[in-house]
């Protein structure tokens, strides 16, 4: 592939910030606190201490496998049919991190502030945009996620000091006043939502440079401090069993929002932080599952995500419930997540300690 469709570290870092971003800083929260209670925030630390040596395993085997496309790397240490049996795993993990998403954004739009609106109408819009993002390239999305994530970041440092006034540190203690067992079950949210950091070995090939392990290790703990502080947040601000209660604390945070004596109900700023991680989080599902695919030509590339983006619409269209969603993400979505990640990260690594020769006899 030649240089002008590879990007720096650090755009990639930009896109997966606002696509990982959502889940840890927004869709895990409730779990994690519902899971672990006041010891929520010590299970993000707990598994932040697992996360950040699991993520320079993907440093080491995106060297040894020397940035090369996932699939024909495989490919060459096993066989074609072979291969595409072990890419259907992350192919489905990708088609459901778009899926789920769209179909998590027009509930929690419709029940928020959108409630008259169709919800095929919403549905279709958040679609096209995504599909639109998706056709234009990932080049696109990092410059799109660079103009977006500064406001993002800058709005989720302001909610944090806006409401210092509401929060009460004394709250997250004392520890483990019920055991080890709440923090250790919410570590298994909180992974479920780190994991997703395992998207990066599908688009290594786009990477320009080797990635350095200091570069992943700054980028982990930046992800554990995005899924620390509404956690935090939510626990000093309403409490351990309100917060426990929420279905999107982080929202509920910008609630309390209030500039002086006149200014309030600065919510909707959220709306533009969860739509930008949103339209980021699909839109590049869309663009790997297609930059899998061994396409010929790009008007079958462009048919195939179009069917996609379609498939999704019909997705968002059953007639699921905020509870149902949220039951299913909970009891089975993250943790299996969790187990797909960290197995399907040893295999690669572990299929990349394979011998030269072993290599020659099995392509």
């Amino acid at each position: 592939m030649g240089s002008v469709n590879r990007m720096s570290f650090s755009q990639i870092c930009m896109i997966l910030m606002l696509m990982n971003g959502l889940t840890s800083h927004v869709i895990v929260n409730p779990m994690i606190l519902d899971s672990s209670g006041r010891d929520a925030w010590v299970s993000v630390i707990m598994a932040a201490v697992f996360y950040v040596p699991w993520s320079l395993l993907l440093v080491l085997f995106m060297k040894r496998s020397g940035n090369r496309k996932l699939q024909p790397w495989l490919a060459d240490r096993t066989k074609p049919w072979i291969s595409w049996v072990l890419m259907a795993p992350i192919c489905l993990y990708l088609y459901l991190i778009g899926g789920l998403t769209l179909l998590h954004t027009s509930t929690w739009t419709i029940t928020n502030y959108l409630p008259a609106t169709p919800k095929l109408v919403l549905v279709t819009v958040l679609a096209l945009v995504c599909l639109y993002m998706a056709k234009t390239g990932l080049r696109s999305m990092a410059i799109g996620a660079g103009v977006l994530l500064p406001l993002v970041v800058i709005l989720g440092i302001f909610v944090s000091v806006a409401n210092t006034a509401h929060k009460n540190y004394k709250l997250l203690f004392p520890l483990m006043e019920h055991g080890w067992v709440p923090p250790v079950h919410g570590m298994l949210y909180a992974g479920g939502a780190f994991i997703e950091l395992i998207v990066i070995i599908t688009m290594q090939h786009r990477i320009r440079s080797h990635v350095k392990p200091w570069h992943m290790v700054v980028f982990a703990l930046l992800m554990v401090w995005i899924t620390l502080g509404p956690v935090i947040g939510a626990i000093t601000e309403f409490g351990p069993y309100e917060a426990a209660k929420q279905a999107t604390s982080p929202y509920e945070q910008w609630r309390l929002v209030k500039i002086g004596d006149y200014v309030e109900h600065v919510d909707f700023l959220s709306v533009y932080q969860w739509l930008a991680g949103s339209t980021v989080r699909v839109s590049l599902s869309l663009f790997l599952l297609a930059e899998i695919m061994p396409f010929s030509s790009q008007t079958m590339r462009s048919r195939f995500i179009l069917a996609l983006t379609f498939s999704y619409i019909v997705l968002c269209m059953f007639p699921y419930s905020q509870q149902d969603f949220y039951n299913m993400m909970y009891r089975m979505y993250f943790p299996a997540s969790l187990i797909l990640g960290i197995a399907y990260s040893l295999l690669c690594v572990g299929m990349s300690f394979i011998p030269e020769k072993r290599r020659e006899r099995t392509t």
